[in-house]
């Protein structure tokens, strides 16, 4: 067996032999199910014996675009089987329920975070060598795209291999509660770094006589060229889920928020403002695209209890012992250029309870805006004047596409009975003869306005047509109050 494993690159190395040797990408389900206690391989001379488990590493609900698993690898030693090393690693594939495996494949949703991970971030990091800002992204181990292919892949080989940050004492912060003013401060701070990294990027692509990116490296192209759901579907979308909106609003008894929101659906076009860098101005950046409280994962030190208040700020009693002390971005599969206010107000909206916008909002803003203008004077970077009243009146401007899309996602994430429709949906189509395949007279789906196909989107349609946006009076009230609190914004 070779020499130890230390390095990044001998643990890409040993992943990338691991997964390309045994085809695991698409063992994964089975091998948490069907062997828990792990399967052993002997044929992989250069590093012995293998012993290798697989887990499950969320539920759906928590993660829509992906499965994911958690693997650990033990290098036995001899006759002893002593293990020598210990490794693991958190891995994406594509979904196994159908409807979201083919959202998320048609959606290229994968294609992005790959090139994201191998790509993009590796020029940051060239670009800035110099320089004392994190990137705060997890290393990324191996990555492999399989494209379907009817009658001969499925796309089960495709995978994403990143560092194992469970492993590491990383973890996720609670959802249902929503971030604190520490967890605020901890992903805004990591935010505004990724945003002044990723503006400088783009400044030095930009070709200053004509306002294009005409110095971009070929391989960040797709940044461009490869359109998200919301480069091309978000007014569609939007608009169809506005529906649910206002039948909410009628079933909470609310007819000026009812008339309000009846207006904002005529005006769908205009509010919602398409991110690209035209629209951006000289905050033109590269967004993480789905800044929420499952795309990040928080360190932790200990803290006396009665040093916190229950928001947890500091001078208090009765708050969790626990403070962020660092924090790693996941899941980069809907970037794309645009203003940074999209993935701040996109945390806000759907990562924080009403109570503490009402209390800290501006605050919070500002400490951002802060963050994000020290940066880009490290980088030598002036905002021509843009300032801070500046970022306000784009905060309000876009604070009502964000609303609709924050409405949405909470809904997504926290009504149980999305899980259960989805659920459903993939029973029904399992049940369904599979159709004979003929390479000859196959046709490549016609694609929509979205990226996906037109039946995807019309199974999108009908499904926002009866959806209902809550399953509980707690997910009631934190909508109606964010759709009251952007109300009040643009009405005071």
């Amino acid at each position: 067996m070779s020499g130890k494993i230390k390095s990044l690159s001998d643990r890409q190395l040993f992943w990338q032999t691991l997964f390309e040797t045994k085809q695991l990408a698409a063992q994964l389900a089975s091998l948490a199910t069907n062997h828990v206690d792990g399967v052993t391989y002997d044929d992989l001379p250069q590093y012995g014996k293998v012993h290798v488990v697989a887990q499950s590493g969320s539920n759906l609900g928590d993660n829509f675009q992906s499965d994911t698993f958690i693997v650990t690898a033990r290098l036995l030693r001899g006759q002893s089987e002593e293990p020598i090393h210990v490794l693991s690693t958190f891995i994406k594939v594509l979904p196994s329920n159908f409807l979201l495996r083919k959202s998320a494949y048609e959606s290229r949703v994968h294609h992005r975070e790959v090139n994201m991970y191998h790509h993009l971030f590796a020029l940051l990091r060239e670009m800035h060598a110099d320089q004392p800002i994190p990137l705060d992204v997890p290393d990324c181990y191996y990555t492999h795209l399989e494209e379907v292919v009817k009658g001969e892949t499925d796309g089960s080989g495709t995978c994403i291999l990143l560092e194992d940050l469970k492993s590491e004492n990383y973890r996720m912060a609670d959802k249902i509660r929503g971030a604190d003013y520490r967890h605020c401060h901890a992903a805004l701070t990591s935010l505004a770094h990724y945003h002044a990294l990723t503006l400088s990027a783009v400044r030095k692509w930009k070709d200053p006589s004509t306002g294009q990116l005409s110095n971009m490296p070929p391989v960040a192209k797709f940044v461009l060229e490869e359109k998200s759901m919301y480069d091309a579907g978000i007014i569609k979308i939007l608009q169809g889920f506005s529906v649910s909106i206002v039948n909410f609003a009628k079933e909470m008894g609310t007819p000026d928020v009812v008339e309000w929101l009846a207006n904002i659906q005529q005006r769908m076009p205009e509010i919602v403002l398409i991110d690209n860098l035209e629209s951006s101005g000289p905050l033109a950046c590269i967004l993480h695209g789905d800044f929420w409280n499952n795309n990040m994962l928080f360190k932790y030190a200990e803290q006396p209890r009665h040093e916190q208040k229950e928001d947890g700020t500091n001078n208090g009693s009765g708050a969790s012992a626990n403070v962020p002390v660092s924090l790693r971005m996941l899941d980069f599969q809907l970037s794309r250029i645009g203003h940074p206010i999209s993935d701040v107000l996109y945390f806000m909206y759907t990562s924080t309870m009403p109570e503490l916008r009402e209390r800290h909002m501006l605050v919070l803003l500002r400490y951002y805006f802060d963050i994000l203008t020290t940066d880009l004077r490290l980088l030598g970077i002036s905002l021509d004047n843009y300032t801070w009243q500046d970022f306000l009146q784009d905060y309000k401007q876009r604070s009502l596409m964000w609303m609709l899309t924050g409405v949405m996602i909470l809904s997504m994430t926290q009504n149980k009975k999305v899980v259960t429709s989805l659920q459903d949906l993939d029973a029904e189509e399992q049940l369904k003869e599979p159709k004979p395949v003929n390479a000859e007279t196959e046709v490549e789906p016609v694609k929509g306005e979205s990226g996906m196909s037109l039946e995807m989107e019309e199974m999108y349609k009908n499904m926002m047509a009866t959806y209902v946006l809550s399953d509980s009076p707690a997910l009631s009230d934190r909508i109606l109050k964010l759709i009251l609190e952007v109300k009040a914004l643009n009405h005071p």
